[in-house]
C-alpha cells in the first residue's frame, strides 16, 4: 500500500498508473490519490453519491472507462484483416479503389418496354438522324478542354455538351420522346462516380467505355431498356487505386473504431437481456460515444 484513507487503501500500482498518465513524480501521484480519496470519503459521509447529478457524473466516468477498454480490446485484436480492408475499401471506393470513369453527353429516343417493331424501327431512324446532326459538335469538343470543377454546387458547363444537346434537339422527334442531357461520370460497370450510390444501365456504360476513346468521339446507336442512345465522350477520368498496404494504414483508425462499436453493440445487447440493468442501458449508450 502507498497510503490509506480511512478504510480505503491506495495501492502502489494505482499510484504508478497515475504518475505515468499525468507525467508527475510518484510522490505527486500519491498526494493526488490521497486528496481524491479524502474528497470521496467526505462525499460518502454526506450521502452525495445518491444525488442524481453525482450519479450521472459517476456513470459518465464509468462510461469513459468502458470506451477506453473497448478501444484497447480493438487494438489488441491485431492488424486490419483482409475482410475489414475489403469493407472499408468499398465504403471509400472513390478515394481508394476508383476505376476509370467516362463523362458523357447523350440523346435517347425513349421507348416503352411494349413498343412494337415499327416504333422501334422509327426510334432507330431518329437516333441515326441525331447522330448525323451531332457530328458537328465533335469539332467543338476537340477545340476545347473539359471544364474543371468550379467549387460550387452547380457543375461547370461544357461547350461540347451544349453543342451536342442543341444539335440533338434540332432533330424532329416525330411523336416520340427524345431526351438530350449531360451525364455524371460513370464506370464501365455502370457505377456513377459520386459518393451517393447510383447505377447506370450496364449496356449504356459498356458502350461508352468500349467504343469512345477520345473527347468528341460519338457512338453508333446503343439500345438499352430506356430506348436508343447516341453518346458522345466528354472526358475520360483516370483511375485512382491506392496500394493495398498503404490503404490498410489509411483505414486503420476507422477499423479500430468499427471494432469498438461492434463490441459496444454486443455488450449492450447482453445488458439489455439482464432485467436488473435494462433501465440504465440506454443512458449508458448515450454516455459512451465511439468516434474515429
Amino acid at each position: 500500500m502507498a497510503a490509506r484513507v480511512g478504510a480505503l487503501a491506495i495501492p502502489v500500482d494505482s499510484v504508478a498508473r497515475i504518475a505515468a498518465a499525468q507525467h508527475v513524480s510518484p510522490a505527486q501521484a500519491r498526494d493526488a490519490a490521497v486528496r481524491d480519496a479524502l474528497f470521496a470519503a467526505e462525499a460518502r459521509d454526506r450521502g452525495l453519491e445518491h444525488e442524481p447529478e453525482v450519479q450521472r457524473d459517476i456513470s459518465a466516468v464509468l462510461a469513459r472507462r468502458l470506451l477506453h477498454l473497448l478501444k484497447e480490446e480493438a487494438e489488441s485484436a491485431g492488424p486490419v484483416t483482409d475482410d475489414e480492408l475489403r469493407v472499408a475499401t468499398e465504403r471509400h471506393w472513390l478515394d481508394l479503389d476508383r476505376p476509370e470513369g467516362y463523362r458523357t453527353v447523350h440523346a435517347v429516343v425513349r421507348l416503352s418496354a411494349d413498343a412494337d417493331e415499327a416504333t422501334r424501327d422509327k426510334a432507330r431512324a431518329i437516333a441515326d438522324a441525331i447522330r448525323t446532326a451531332v457530328l458537328s459538335s465533335r469539332e467543338v469538343a476537340r477545340r476545347s478542354e473539359p471544364p474543371r470543377a468550379s467549387g460550387t454546387r452547380q457543375p461547370p458547363t461544357d461547350p461540347a455538351a451544349d453543342a451536342f444537346i442543341s444539335a440533338a434537339k434540332g432533330v424532329p422527334a416525330e411523336g416520340l420522346d427524345v431526351v438530350a442531357q449531360a451525364l455524371p461520370p460513370v464506370t464501365a460497370a455502370g457505377r456513377v462516380l459520386t459518393p451517393e450510390s447510383q447505377q447506370f444501365d450496364v449496356d449504356f456504360s459498356r458502350a461508352a467505355a468500349a467504343s469512345l476513346k477520345a473527347r468528341g468521339d460519338v457512338s453508333a446507336p446503343v439500345a438499352s431498356p430506356f430506348g436508343v442512345h447516341i453518346i458522345m465522350l466528354l472526358e475520360r477520368i483516370p483511375p485512382q487505386v491506392v496500394p493495398v498496404e498503404e490503404r490498410r494504414g489509411l483505414v486503420r483508425d476507422e477499423i479500430m473504431t468499427d471494432r469498438a462499436r461492434a463490441a459496444q453493440a454486443r455488450l449492450l445487447e447482453v445488458l439489455r437481456r439482464e432485467p436488473k440493468v435494462v433501465g440504465g442501458v440506454d443512458a449508458l449508450l448515450e454516455l459512451v460515444r465511439i468516434d474515429p
